[in-house]
């Protein structure tokens, strides 16, 4: 039965040996470069995109309201 210390050393180890198996693919030749590096730049920047969208939703959510803000959030009485 493997216990959570054997999962950590596991874990440790798989990310070393993917760390060493994407620096094998991206120094192997310039084209290979550009586009891994270009990949992480699209990665990263849909999850800032997704990170800022629900940044800004918890915000919304939590940030309460005074009456003041209400009362100038209707719309004013239109006059005929």
């Amino acid at each position: 039965m493997a216990t959570f210390t054997d999962f950590l050393v596991a874990l440790v180890q798989s990310i070393i040996d993917l760390t060493v198996a994407f620096a094998d693919v991206a120094l192997s030749d310039p084209l290979s470069t550009i586009s891994f590096l270009f990949g992480n730049l699209f990665i990263i920047a849909s999850v800032g995109a997704l990170v800022y969208l629900v940044l800004g939703a918890l915000v919304s959510e939590l940030v309460v309201t005074t009456g003041a803000d209400r009362r100038s959030q209707r719309k004013p009485a239109q006059r005929e």
